[in-house]
């Protein structure tokens, strides 16, 4: 099936995610003995593919400028870091967003997805990390220095031993009342969007407009006016090869989940990265049924074809979208036909970025999904190759597993040597009976939690699983993968849906090397990258206290 995109505008759709932790929080941090914790936890010994393919050039990428770093979404950072293997980092630092809640029942009101970019903003060779403010539902109002907290984009600089160690280089603030805007979209991304050879900041919001920050003072360049909200952030790339970024944003329908009326639709916009003012026009732009956001596109380079965005649906497909000449062409593939023998009601729907995997037989794309939103304790894990012949591209399907309630987690790559590598994904709920819909991020209700961590091979067989059995849940976050050690092996970092623990995992044997007390809870994939440039690696993400964590080893 392909067809040429409609031209329209569009409004996307964020909800708010309740949120409730119901465990033992702790305000300070504490390293956690994974067998104490987990006493049921089950460890599925590797069964890794020695055969499997390189994971390529995309991974050598200099910061973590958007959602799982690049436009692959591997999720993978490179460098070293030097963390206990055993004993696990030392908290390097923290920052406040925003005064601890009173109570339990105030995590409940509050959602912290995103992933904090981390980029060197004014060229003097260290990365700063790039904060948005937290969705907060009513009747929760959060603080700072006991003024409410407005609706803020934050740029925070890292240095070591400093007083603070971590400190506001520059604040945006929105002019809407506080939790008006809605900031809280999975990632910002970071560009150079003004050509000043400085990368900067492009966000997305509730309130419908895409914005661009000067990194180095926060001043606006320039913004687009969707006229929908966006539960997404940002994507990078250069889609039609002339060697300037494009970003690629999605957004929710007009209302609700389905809009057939043009005038409600979703859609896919590409607009140019560098401009000023008000953007008054896309590049291009795709109009779509159903809601488009609950994640990031990926892109993938298919071979005697060309650059092609992967962009997940509430409409039952996934699409591969491309230009041609100046029209956005796209095919899908249809969710419903890769288990025809399941009766399927409504349209299954795609809440996860894919991962781009390079294979020698053609690029896989691997993503979780659900048959039915209804029921988020039964989900699909698929991989599909990506093949041109002649003119046509193809999307065909490689497996579909059932094994694990994978649909939230984005899938991340662990490369395993010159010849080897993994997917890995975090699995399981807990928020209640089956069948539930995906609803409150972090409620927890102790009778129904499970969850654990998978890691695939190529062909979609079990290379390993640890499984937390009922000592662990909820684990939406996307795994975040890096050297973290510097054994030379690449380890997983993910972190506690249900408990605020961050997990860390040797990547080719799956078993758990350490874990660390983050706060009561945490939704956020962690940010990996050299911060100070002293050649090793730090951790950074957020917990539901109101912290910025930087960790790692002094």
């Amino acid at each position: 099936m392909k067809q040429t995109a409609k031209v329209l505008l569009l409004l996307l759709g964020v909800g708010f995610f309740l949120v409730a932790w119901l465990g033992t929080a702790s305000a300070s941090p504490a390293r956690v003995d994974p067998t104490a914790t987990h006493p049921s936890l089950e460890h599925t010994p590797s069964g890794v593919d020695a055969h499997a393919t390189p994971y390529g050039p995309t991974l050598t990428q200099d910061g973590w400028f958007m959602f799982h770093a690049d436009e692959a979404h591997t999720g993978f950072a490179a460098g070293v870091g030097r963390v206990d293997p055993v004993d696990g980092p030392e908290v390097l630092a923290q920052f406040r967003v925003f005064e601890e809640p009173g109570s339990t029942a105030d995590l409940g009101n509050i959602r912290w997805t995103s992933t904090f970019p981390l980029g060197d903003l004014t060229g003097d060779g260290t990365l700063e990390i790039v904060v948005t403010t937290p969705d907060v539902g009513p009747p929760l109002v959060l603080r700072r220095e006991g003024e409410p907290l407005q609706d803020q984009v934050l740029v925070l600089t890292y240095t070591p031993f400093g007083e603070p160690a971590l400190d506001v280089l520059w604040q945006w603030t929105s002019s809407l009342e506080p939790g008006a805007s809605g900031l809280d979209t999975y990632s910002p991304a970071l560009a150079d969007v003004d050509g000043d050879g400085l990368l900067d900041v492009i966000f997305t919001a509730r309130d419908g407009r895409v914005r661009a920050l000067r990194g180095i003072d926060g001043e606006l360049i320039w913004q687009f006016d969707t006229q929908r909200r966006m539960e997404s952030g940002p994507m990078l790339s250069d889609l039609n090869g002339d060697g300037q970024q494009e970003v690629l944003i999605v957004t929710d329908c007009r209302e609700g989940v389905e809009c057939p009326q043009d005038e409600d639709m979703a859609y896919l916009y590409i607009l140019a990265a560098q401009a000023t003012g008000e953007v008054e026009e896309p590049l291009w732009q795709l109009a779509y049924p159903y809601k488009m956001d609950s994640a990031e596109p990926a892109i993938v380079d298919v071979p005697e074809f060309g650059r092609v965005a992967l962009v997940g649906t509430w409409g039952g497909e996934l699409l591969a979208v491309w230009l041609e000449g100046d029209a956005l062409e796209y095919t899908a593939l249809q969710l419903e036909d890769l288990v025809p023998d399941l009766h399927i009601d409504s349209p299954p729907v795609i809440r996860s970025s894919p991962l781009v995997w390079e294979q020698p037989g053609g690029p896989l794309a691997v993503f979780g999904w659900l048959p039915n939103d209804l029921d988020a304790a039964d989900a699909r894990v698929t991989a599909i190759r990506l093949l041109a012949e002649g003119n046509e591209l193809r999307l065909v399907p490689e497996w579909t597993i059932s094994d694990f309630d994978v649909w939230k987690s984005s899938p991340a790559l662990i490369p395993l040597g010159e010849d080897a590598s993994l997917a890995v994904m975090g699995y399981g709920l807990g928020i209640g009976p089956n069948p539930t819909q995906s609803g409150p991020v972090g409620l927890c209700v102790p009778a129904y939690v499970f969850g654990g961590v998978v890691a695939l091979n190529p062909d979609g067989s079990l290379a390993w699983q640890l499984d937390y059995g009922s000592q662990e849940g909820n684990l939406r976050a996307s795994a975040a993968v890096a050297d973290i050690d510097g054994d030379g092996d690449a380890e997983v970092l993910i972190p506690s849906g249900c408990f605020g623990i961050l997990h860390a995992i040797d990547g080719a044997t799956g078993i758990e090397e350490w874990q660390l007390q983050v706060g009561p809870l945490n939704q956020s994939s962690p940010s990996i990258g050299d911060l100070d440039q002293d050649g090793f690696l730090e951790i950074v993400l957020g917990s539901y206290d109101g912290q910025v964590w930087v960790l790692g080893e002094e």
